[in-house]
């Protein structure tokens, strides 16, 4: 098995067009291919929200957040 680099996967229960099982079964999968492996994948699925991911501009700006403090976080771990 292949090392992936850290992921972060993000869905919406309400999303009308891709249902979130989809990232739910990628996800578990994921983690069961990485068990004791240096292999992060983390999950974070907003409860609200429809295809876009966020229902309103608080939403979405906690989702832009989420994303570049994941982003911060991978690139900080790169440089030591």
């Amino acid at each position: 098995v292949e090392k992936y680099p850290p992921m972060l996967v993000t869905t919406s229960t309400r999303d009308d067009r891709v249902h979130p099982g989809h990232a739910r079964k990628m996800v578990k999968k994921l983690w069961d291919m990485g068990k004791d492996k240096d292999w992060p994948v983390f999950y974070y699925e907003n409860v609200e929200g429809g295809h876009g991911g966020a229902a309103n501009a608080k939403q979405s700006s906690f989702m832009t957040s989420l994303a570049y403090d994941f982003m911060w976080e991978t690139l900080q771990k790169g440089r030591e």
